[in-house]
């Protein structure tokens, strides 16, 4: 079974290389590094740098969207745009940065790794083709052929390949030695958390599995944010590198191996078990991702399958609880809110009253003290008064004294 593991993995590794070392025969700059805390994103970034140690060339930079000052670059110098499933309109914000990328560095060469290609909004997708069909140097790898036909169909003129997953470029026996030793659960069934989790009705059956997002998912995400916030680009780039990218894919092998079974609504958990060497079940995702992917590339795999007619029952039912219990949860967080917002309000009103108290006090303090200020004043200057008369006086009785002196001396 390893060895049909390893020829599988050595098998798509090799497609990517033979079609993509041509491409970068100097130095190049890759960019779109995913800082935050997805293991599938992670696993893309380390089987790109895997697949970066065979050039020629010299790396000029490793950043992502945010730690990129949009430097300028040499024309000889191949942009390569990090792959994964976020070129279209669910994740904007990626597909915005290479846009901008594309406009910035009109001469240089770039290279957009495999990536999967969805667009809810023609409009949206029509206007980025024609933006990237003004860019005379661009190649775009689709991760599965239904992405290619998307790109052909909408009339992208630039070079096209169809390409697997980066994370394939890994070598398998070095992610398997990070795998838990013992199998300790029995059945994962793994929801994505996010947009791309597709909803199913209320069926009428299930069975027993634990369901879970990638380990970790929401502390890690945190983390993540608060590091890019308080800290600069260069520490940045460093802390996910060097420590935060290599953390995260043992947690997610640790987990990942703990199950004898596992079916997955993300597509990198399967590829991770690929790659370990443990069998998987595909569910797709919210528009077929993950099926268009093991339609093109796993479908004659022997540990990559999907769900039979039993399980996808369970597996519609676990989405289900999930929605509903996330529902709940929401509206459990939102009634929260609005009391702490009725509390926030409370204790507002009441410092307002404080304050005007306060205001009050300070005022009457103020008024006061004036007024003793005042009177000292005045008692001041009576005392000044008093005293120059007493002083008057005494001078007066010392000369009628003297006077008296002299006229008895006479």
């Amino acid at each position: 079974m390893k060895t049909c593991v390893d020829n599988i993995c050595l098998t798509l590794k090799e497609t990517i290389r033979k079609a993509l070392v041509p491409l970068i025969p100097d130095d190049y700059i890759l960019l779109d590094l995913p800082y935050y805390a997805n293991v599938g994103d992670i696993l893309i970034w380390r089987g790109t740098e895997d697949f970066l140690k065979e050039l020629k060339g010299n790396c000029l930079g490793k950043h992502s969207k945010e730690t990129f000052d949009f430097r300028p670059l040499s024309q000889d110098c191949t942009i390569l745009l990090l792959g994964g499933g976020n070129f279209g309109d669910i994740w904007r914000e990626h597909q915005e940065f290479r846009l901008e990328v594309m406009r910035l560095y009109p001469e240089n060469n770039i290279i957009v790794l495999p990536q999967t290609v969805h667009y809810e909004s023609n409009d949206i997708f029509a206007e980025d083709i024609n933006k990237m069909n003004q860019h005379h140097h661009l190649t775009i790898c689709a991760r599965d052929n239904h992405s290619a036909e998307l790109l052909r169909q909408k009339g992208f003129t630039g070079q096209l390949m169809t390409l697997p997953d980066m994370a394939f470029c890994i070598n398998p026996q070095e992610l398997q030695a990070d795998m838990t030793t013992e199998t300790t659960r029995q059945n994962l069934i793994l929801l994505r958390e996010d947009k791309e989790l597709k909803e199913k009705k209320q069926p009428d059956k299930y069975v027993n599995a634990s369901f879970s997002d990638w380990p970790n998912i929401k502390e890690s995400s945190a983390e993540a944010w608060d590091f890019l916030m308080t800290h600069n680009n260069s520490e940045t780039d460093s802390f996910f590198i060097e420590k935060f990218f290599p953390r995260e894919i043992k947690a997610g092998i640790k987990f990942v191996s703990s199950f004898k079974e596992v079916s997955s609504t993300r597509l990198h958990v399967a590829i991770l078990r690929l790659l370990l060497g443990l069998p998987v079940k595909m569910i797709d995702n919210s528009y077929g991702k993950n099926f268009n992917f093991y339609n093109t590339w796993l479908k004659d795999s022997e540990l990559v399958g999907t769900p039979d007619e039993k399980e996808q029952e369970a597996i519609d039912f676990a989405i289900y609880i999930h929605r509903h219990e996330q529902e709940s949860l929401q509206e459990s967080l939102l009634k929260c809110k609005k009391d702490y917002e009725m509390q926030i309000a409370a204790l507002k009103d009441r410092q307002q009253k404080q304050e005007m108290s306060f205001e009050k006090i300070r005022h009457e303090q103020e008024t006061t003290i004036a007024s003793l200020r005042k009177s000292s004043e005045q008692e001041s200057q009576k005392h000044k008064k008093y005293k120059m008369l007493f002083n008057i006086s005494l001078l007066l009785m010392f000369l009628f004294i003297l006077m008296q002196i002299l006229i008895l001396n006479i």
